[in-house]
């Protein structure tokens, strides 16, 4: 449960990045924006961790 808690704070970092990268672009920043990324960055990280071999085969 810690490691998908971790993806998640690790997920709210990159989107925090992102939208400040946006609003200094003078782009529109929404909730959506938020969510989107944090779930992408969720996934990916998700993804890479399973196919790296660490999972445990309990």
């Amino acid at each position: 449960m810690s490691g998908i808690v971790l993806l998640v704070l690790i997920g709210l970092g990159v989107a925090w990045v992102v939208t400040r990268g946006r609003q200094k672009m003078k782009l529109p920043v929404t909730g959506r924006h938020w969510l989107w990324i944090v779930i992408a960055v969720v996934v990916v990280l998700a993804i890479a961790y399973g196919a790296s071999g660490h999972v445990s085969q309990h």
